[in-house]
């Protein structure tokens, strides 16, 4: 519930400061009436206030409201303290802020649409088919959560299901493709480091004819190794040390002979062809892991493309499964529903006949399965179709439909609501003035009235004036509510009758 409510610069106002807490012993429900001669600006008022909550635009320089509403906005990152503050700034664009947090638009709505209805001219929402099965579900105790949880899960399976449909068709070209990859690398057939290795023996092929050329040079030392020896001995010097060392020498002339022997048995230009392959694909995928990588991801799409068609069977089946339960759930909700389209039928139809409104009938029709059922509501009023109804038909319909509705109400909601009683007569404005105040019960009330009826019944009265092209607007005393009330009714002249009427207006409406 809207507390209060404070605009600064909002067009033609200069400054607005309202207080809605003082009603019903210092709630904030209630019926809240403004009204004014035309062009005063009640309108401009009432979408001002509606944008601190993101729903019209701000024109307004600074605007707040204080909420004392108890919303779960931890999802949000807000801290919540005893009251909720929602304040839009306008300087070289629009800032919005909830508990001096700062917030988008779209959060801000989302925020207010917990605590907020906005009901305008010809806005039909809650006429559309899943509102009022949404009603209906509450007055029939229906679970509709947990077909909806398994309606999802059967489209989630659907989805898997029409993916592998497109697949398949496309399978048997993705297959030849996969399968001409594979077979290039496994053609191939790279091992790790093994690029390495060649590189190594095209580095040796070439100096193969050095190697052989230095070690016959070399082997002229072994012609004076006995020399050595007995010079080392003459000169009673341990020879053991040139003897290792002359083996190890062999050692090394007898691994040069081998790997001579070796480079000399292979076929260079095998060597140079392989090369050449591994080249190819160190070029394409940068080197041979990740080539080898890119065939074992090839190789596990190609034997899911095998697969396709035992997913495919199993998915199908999985589906079966699920739909048949869902037509099973679906039957039992439709079930509760005729019971529960009864009940709030009735009670939409004794709000319509207070309401000086024909009956209204709720006709369910069976449609195509889908996240609601496989139920549509048709709302009919003597075979006429809602887009109809004249304006005043539209509203007296809307409030009987809220009416109806309230003891199934989960929160306490403010309620905005457009032009509801224009164009009605004495006793229809009545009807429509009684019902308000029956909902103004649970709800906080904003209307701006054209009627006596209505504005008699208010819980708290504001009049929105115009002072040098400047708008203003004032709570209103009892003695200045029975001058407006009878302005209402006689116009700028107050007449002695209208002034005796609107205190008994006033009178039965504060009963």
């Amino acid at each position: 519930m809207i507390e209060r409510v404070y605009l600064k610069n909002h067009l033609s106002f200069d400054e607005v400061e309202l207080n809605f807490s003082e009603v019903e012993l210092n709630l904030s429900k209630g019926l809240m009436i403004f009204t004014g001669p035309s062009g005063a600006g009640k309108s401009v008022l009432l979408q001002g206030i509606l944008a601190i909550f993101a729903y019209f635009d701000a024109n307004a320089e600074l605007s707040e409201a204080i909420i004392d509403d108890k919303i779960d906005l931890s999802d949000f990152g807000i801290e919540v303290d005893e009251e909720i503050i929602f304040k839009e700034i306008k300087k070289e664009k629009i800032r919005y802020f909830i508990n001096n947090q700062a917030v988008s638009k779209k959060v801000a709505k989302k925020i207010a649409d917990e605590f907020i209805d906005y009901l305008s001219l010809r806005n039909a929402d809650e006429f559309k088919n899943e509102n009022i099965l949404q009603v209906v579900d509450k007055f029939a105790n229906n679970d509709i959560f947990s077909y909806q949880k398994l309606f999802f899960e059967y489209k989630s399976i659907d989805k898997k299901l029409q993916d592998i449909i497109q697949k398949e068709k496309k399978a048997e070209d993705l297959k030849e493709f996969l399968n001409f990859e594979i077979n290039k690398i496994e053609s191939i057939a790279p091992k790790t480091d093994e690029f390495d290795e060649l590189m190594d023996i095209k580095k040796n092929l070439s100096k193969i004819e050095k190697l052989k050329s230095l070690k016959s040079n070399v082997e002229n030392i072994f012609e004076f190794e006995r020399v050595v020896n007995e010079f080392l001995t003459f000169q009673e010097i341990d020879t053991s040390f040139f003897d290792e060392a002359m083996n190890e020498l062999r050692n090394y002339m007898d691994l040069a002979d081998e790997k001579a022997e070796f480079l000399e048995t292979l076929n260079i230009e095998e060597v140079l062809n392989r090369l050449e392959e591994l080249q190819s694909l160190i070029k394409r995928f940068g080197s041979i892991e990740e080539s080898l990588k890119y065939l074992d991801e090839k190789r596990g799409e190609f034997k899911k493309l095998k697969n396709i068609s035992f997913e495919k069977d199993e998915l199908i089946h999985q589906q079966k499964v699920i739909l048949e339960r869902l037509k099973e759930k679906a039957d039992k909700i439709t079930k509760k529903r005729k019971v529960g389209l009864n009940k709030f039928e009735k009670n939409i139809n004794e709000f319509l006949k207070k309401l000086y409104m024909p009956n209204a009938k709720l006709i369910l029709k069976e449609v195509e399965l889908n996240q609601y059922g496989k139920d549509e509501i048709v709302l009919e009023i003597n075979d006429t179709k809602l887009n109809e109804l004249s304006t005043g038909e539209f509203n007296r319909l809307r409030l009987a439909f809220l009416a109806a509705k309230i003891d199934y109400e989960n929160r306490e909601k403010s309620l905005f609501l457009d032009e509801i009683d224009a164009n009605l007569s004495g006793e229809e404005s009545m009807s429509v003035a009684e019902v308000l105040k029956f909902l103004s019960k649970k709800y906080q009330i904003f209307a701006i009235s054209h009627q006596p009826q209505l504005t008699s019944k208010a819980d708290k009265h504001f009049f929105v004036g115009k002072d040098k092209n400047k708008s203003f607007v004032k709570e209103l005393s009892y003695d200045e509510r029975v001058n407006e009330i009878a302005r209402i009714i006689s116009g700028k002249e107050l007449k002695k009758e209208a002034i005796e009427y609107a205190k008994k207006l006033l009178s039965e409406g504060l009963k």
